[in-house]
């Protein structure tokens, strides 16, 4: 049978994955050269209706636009106006963004004003309002110049354009810096999520005031300009304008090429831009501090309580007088013999030891972050009053004498959180605990509550909540019941581990104030605390003054607190970078 008639060869497709692939190089491909087409029409449509402008309605237009940009940008820095003359009223009315922007957020935002002008800000956005406005009056002068055809003119137009550039990006600049200074001065009010939209704000709003400048620039650098407006015949040689602009409507020798050369470059600005978009916007980390150390209990020894010496009471069988048998309860004997029977503990004065994993160190975990620091994050929530005046007082304190009890790295400043954020940290990058307190009612929605339970089960967080008095005890207790169904808060005995390391509290948490109960409550996940809910306020003695209360209860308050963080620490280390330890 001849070779051509035999039916058993056939020919052999490709995989799927191959043939797939294929497809998306084709796909591309065709994007690439419609992309190409379309662009070069674009541009060459474009190019086509300003030219049959003259020169000087083109240079007119754009030094108009720049001269409105320097007026926004004079609009949004520090630049105080006397209200004494009539033409600055007119302004004033007839377009009141120019005139009371700065004027009306001063009003709202005094204390805003006060952290820029202590930073050193003030003087320098004062006086770069000044050459903005400056920079306006010059680019409308440049406006009305561009319709004659002088030398002067030439260079008054390449003048206004320098000095707009010159004051966008030292504008630029200065609103990079400010959101940085009132996060410093203010870290509540000016918190980490707001000073990263201001400069999203920024990253996104200066590329596209740069459009205009760049246009104009290329129209200055053109022979036709030059010729136009100082009359001499110059080579062509000498401007690279006239050889871009025939190439962008051309689409140079490869259109294609030239397509996927804007994809390259638009990639490769978005993966620079994207990761400061996502950290200011999207997914957070939290690192675990990296280094050694080995947790040393406090030593408690038993203090013997010294016997009181007993009365004797002597009666006379002979008296006239009738004795009757004392009451029990009257007597409070119960009280008294409980006092003498408890145990008296005293804690030696060391402080306690370089906490971590590892051996002998200056604290931290050998499978932890270079450069972590220990973050106190608090968690904002609808309803009550959930900071309750912390910020740069209790938890920031908390954080300074952890520092000085651990010798862990901490962070300059403490951070609020939105339940809702709370879950966009990166698995194992998450915090290992939060902070939750306030006075008030505590209203979450399902899906935040959905958020916690997953933080605390699955990411292995702990809720440190801790208690301020009013209704804030119900209220926790039906967000508790809400976001962990079936689970309740129990007692935590005083043996637990969260009561051993660093220091020892052989009695467990501390009352101090106890405004839901005498006891600490937890909720328990696979053996461990996920919820230490102290009804006693201890936070209050975190705060400068303490609140009244002695230096000795302060320091009991701040050992608690190194303890229940230094568990929240390793119990989420054990569970994700050490599955091994027993």
């Amino acid at each position: 049978m001849p070779e051509f008639l035999d039916s058993t060869e056939k020919t052999t497709r490709p995989p799927l994955p191959e043939r797939c692939w294929e497809g998306v190089v084709a796909a591309i491909s065709w994007l690439h050269a419609l992309l190409a087409r379309v662009l070069t029409a674009a541009f060459t449509w474009a190019w086509r209706v300003q030219g049959r402008k003259s020169l000087s309605a083109r240079f007119s237009v754009g030094m108009l636009l720049m001269a409105v940009g320097s007026a926004a940008m004079a609009a949004l820095m520090p630049l105080k106006l006397p209200l004494s003359s009539s033409f600055l009223l007119k302004l004033k009315n007839a377009w009141p963004s120019l005139y009371i922007r700065w004027n009306d957020w001063a009003e709202s935002s005094p204390e805003a004003v006060r952290y820029i002008d202590n930073a050193g800000l003030l003087t320098s956005g004062t006086v770069l309002a000044s050459v903005a406005a400056a920079s306006c009056l010059l680019a409308l002068f440049a406006a009305i110049l561009a319709w004659r055809k002088t030398r002067f003119s030439f260079w008054v137009l390449k003048a206004a354009w320098a000095l707009h550039v010159v004051v966008l990006l030292s504008v630029a600049r200065w609103t990079v810096i400010v959101p940085g200074a009132l996060n410093a001065a203010d870290n509540k009010t000016y918190d980490e999520f707001v000073c990263k939209s201001l400069w999203t704000y920024t990253v996104f709003t200066v590329p596209v005031a740069l459009i205009v400048p760049v246009l104009v620039l290329v129209a200055l650098l053109t022979v036709e300009a030059r010729r136009y407006y100082c009359g001499a015949e110059t080579s062509q040689s000498r401007f690279f304008s006239n050889p871009l602009i025939r190439s962008l409507k051309t689409g140079g020798e490869d259109p294609r090429f030239r397509s996927s050369l804007y994809w390259a470059i638009s990639l490769f600005v978005f993966v620079l831009v994207a990761p400061f978009l996502i950290h200011g916007c999207g997914i957070e980390t939290y690192g675990i501090p990296k280094g050694t150390g080995e947790p040393q209990p406090q030593e408690v020894r038993i203090k013997p309580k010294p016997k009181k010496k007993q009365k004797k009471l002597m009666v006379d069988p002979w008296s006239p007088y009738i004795l009757e048998r004392i009451n029990i309860d009257d007597a409070k004997v119960l009280d008294e013999l409980q006092e003498m029977t408890q145990d008296v503990y005293q804690a030696d004065r060391t402080k306690g030891a370089k906490l971590g994993k590892g051996g002998k160190g200056k604290g931290g975990w050998p499978n932890g972050m270079e450069g972590a620091k220990v973050r106190f994050i608090r968690l904002k929530y609808n309803g009550g009053n959930w900071d309750q005046e912390m910020g740069k007082s209790g938890d920031y304190n908390m954080l300074v004498r952890f520092n000085q009890l651990t010798g862990l790295p901490i962070a300059s400043e403490t951070e609020a959180r939105e339940i809702e954020r709370l879950g966009r940290f990166a698995k194992k990058k998450a915090p290992p605990f939060v902070f939750m307190t306030g006075s008030g009612n505590v209203n979450i929605s399902a899906s935040e509550a959905k958020i916690l339970r997953e933080y605390c089960e699955k990411e292995y967080g702990m809720l440190f909540i801790d208690c301020g008095g009013g209704h804030f005890g119900s209220s926790v207790r039906n967000m508790l019941r809400k976001v962990f169904p079936g689970k309740h808060l129990v007692d935590i005995p005083n043996d637990d581990p969260i009561y051993q390391l660093p220091f020892v509290f052989p009695d467990g948490a501390p009352r101090f104030w106890h405004h839901d109960g005498n006891r600490a409550l937890g909720i328990r996940h696979e053996g461990r605390i996920m919820v230490f809910y102290h009804p006693g306020d201890v936070k209050d003695a975190w705060k400068d003054g303490h609140s009244g209360a002695s230096e000795q209860v302060a320091d009991q308050a701040y050992k608690l607190g190194v303890n229940v963080i230094y568990y929240a620490f390793h119990q989420y280390y054990r569970r994700w970078y050490d599955q091994n330890e027993d």
